[in-house]
């Protein structure tokens, strides 16, 4: 082995727990949003399911939704979102997806 390419590094555990942790999350993140294909059924989801998918609370998908950032559609007063359009939003704004951990 060439000494010269060998890099040391030190972590302390709960750096390292953070860094593999955010390795996973990338991970299920990148399964969850991967192309997949959808039924027109499992393409529509209550608010809470929206929440559950997303990995957030009901207040901040209806605050996203005030502020347009989340695609929604409403059917008198029940509000539903597609499936398909939330991993879209995901994929393109990481940040709003937090995924829950096991």
């Amino acid at each position: 082995m060439d000494k010269q390419n060998t890099v040391l590094y030190a972590f302390s555990k709960q750096d390292l727990e953070r860094i593999v942790e955010n390795v996973i999350d990338r991970v299920r993140k990148t399964e969850l949003i991967g192309e997949t294909h959808i039924t027109p059924e499992e393409d529509r989801l209550t608010q809470s399911e929206a929440c559950e998918l997303l990995g957030v609370s009901v207040q901040s998908i209806i605050l996203w939704k005030k502020k347009g950032l989340v695609p929604f559609y409403q059917i008198g007063r029940s509000i539903f979102y597609s499936k398909t359009e939330l991993l879209n939003v995901a994929r393109n704004n990481p940040k709003l997806a937090k995924l829950p951990k096991d």
